[in-house]
């Protein structure tokens, strides 16, 4: 692990490596973790906790900021840090929030994973401070142990990671497609062998609609003669359309996105298509080429479902739980419809990985969104939002239609019984339990923080009555 600090005051290298005098390849060039903290201790303690892990074959880099103002001039000269882990009090009470407006707002950097980490939890509460500045985790300083904080660097790192992918991918694609559609409009006309040799098929069409030339991916494609063929069926309607659309608006080109049925098979293209000037100055023909993007799209899909999906439980992760259960309030507002939260706790859940271990834990939490998702309908909104504490959003539900959706899922999850291999031979299985507090929109509330604070209140109600109940 490495240490960088731009604190010359402290008496610190500005750059400290590791023993080793070898220089480690592009794979393993460390993971560059931001600290801004204004203790000392914190730092060191961090460095104590990342000296020995490694993600992806990689250790863990950190680079000290002693001061929001520090942090600033880092973040601007370095934009690959992936994850900061931030203090919430520093120069003044919120320096650290006010440095995360800075860094959404100034910096537009929306891929760096922040985890706020506070020493006076009550100062910044947490549904607040994760809803108002986009924060990824919000921890106390107490809790963060070398598993708490591997964690959540490596729930960090996987979420910029993807979300890098996807840009990269897209800004990929679109670049191809803009310089291929740009060589297309500017084309007068094709050399046959020229157009013979693209990968991707290309069609001409004259300005009556008769199919005059395509290439040989074009034919393979749809697998059609070598000349005299006319457009196959399943281009047919689509590039009917679009020739209108390119002709009679005034576009002159278009690229758009379409799924054609190739014999049983979908496949997703993307299509460009412009105006061909023929040499007599006559009515303009159409060229057309399609990209097959069907394999990218399919990645495109599981890289977000990474980003937005909680790895243990494969629920939403907290970020796109807010998001999706935001959107839906919103309608909720919009066209007065009755709408729901649950949120719901697993009773003493920290007893069941003292005694059995983390392992047993993964497995209770993994069964509990199981037992959830069987008890709940497609439009429900479930999400983890961190440890044992889930919520769920329920669209076009009242508050006692609800308080009947949370005692089944109370049930659900008393059902549950775990016989993991860690437990002794001979002991009886392992049962859960869980409290769930409910509230139903008033009208007077418009975002969903609004509603999963009454929620939380009447949670914490249910586990002072006793727990394993359901309060409204």
């Amino acid at each position: 692990m490495q240490e960088t600090s731009t604190r010359p005051d402290k008496g610190r290298p500005l750059l400290r490596r590791a023993k080793s005098a070898a220089i480690p390849s592009a794979a393993e060039q460390p993971w560059p973790i931001l600290v801004v903290d204004d203790e000392p201790d914190v730092h060191a303690m961090t460095r104590v906790l990342l000296r020995d892990l490694s993600f992806q074959g990689r250790p863990f880099e950190v680079i000290s900021a002693y001061s929001a103002a520090e942090a600033r001039r880092i973040l601007t000269e370095r934009p690959d840090i992936p994850v900061a882990l931030l203090d919430v009090v520093m120069e003044t009470a919120d320096a650290g929030l006010t440095l995360v407006e800075h860094i959404r707002r100034d910096l537009r950097n929306n891929r760096l994973a922040i985890v706020l980490r506070t020493g006076q939890p009550g100062e910044a509460p947490e549904r607040e401070v994760m809803q108002a500045y986009d924060i990824n985790d919000y921890r106390g300083k107490t809790e963060l142990t070398a598993q708490k904080l591997f964690t959540a660097l490596v729930g960090g790192l996987r979420s910029w990671t993807n979300l890098s992918t996807i840009e990269t991918l897209n800004a990929t694609l679109e670049q191809r497609v803009e310089a291929r559609t740009c060589e297309l409009d500017r084309a007068r006309r094709f050399a046959e062998n020229l157009v013979d040799m693209l990968p991707h098929p290309v069609w001409y069409k004259d300005a009556a609609g008769g199919l005059q030339m395509y290439n040989r991916s074009f034919r393979e494609l749809f697998h059609l003669p070598d000349h005299g063929s006319a457009m196959p069926a399943p281009l047919e309607e689509l590039d009917r359309h679009t020739d209108a659309t390119v002709r009679n608006d005034g576009l002159g080109s278009l690229a758009l996105e379409a799924t054609l049925d190739m014999g049983g098979e979908q496949r997703t293209v993307m299509i460009s298509k412009g105006l061909l000037t023929e040499e007599s100055a006559g009515p303009p023909g159409t060229i057309g080429l399609i990209t097959d993007i069907t394999e990218r799209k399919r990645m495109e899909h599981q890289l977000r479902q990474l980003a937005t999906t909680d790895d243990l439980t494969g629920t939403l992760n907290r970020r796109a739980f807010f998001t999706a259960a935001e959107q839906e309030t919103e309608r909720s507002v919009r066209y007065g419809n009755s709408v729901s939260v649950l949120m719901f706790d697993i009773d003493y859940f920290k007893q069941v990985n003292d005694r059995h271990g983390h392992a047993v834990g993964d497995q209770a939490l993994r069964a509990v969104a199981a037992a959830l998702r069987d008890n709940l309908r497609e439009v429900d909104i479930l999400g983890r939002l961190g440890g044992e504490e889930f919520a769920v959003l329920l669209p076009e539900t009242s508050l006692d239609d609800a308080i009947d959706v949370a005692e089944r899922l109370r049930q659900a999850i008393a059902a549950i019984q775990l016989q993991p291999g860690q437990l002794q031979p001979g002991q009886p299985p392992l049962t859960l339990t869980a409290s769930l507090g409910v509230a139903e929109r008033n009208a007077d509330e418009v975002t969903v923080d609004m509603v999963l604070a009454r929620a939380d209140l009447a949670l914490y109600r249910a586990k002072a009555h006793g727990r394993n109940q359901v309060m409204a």
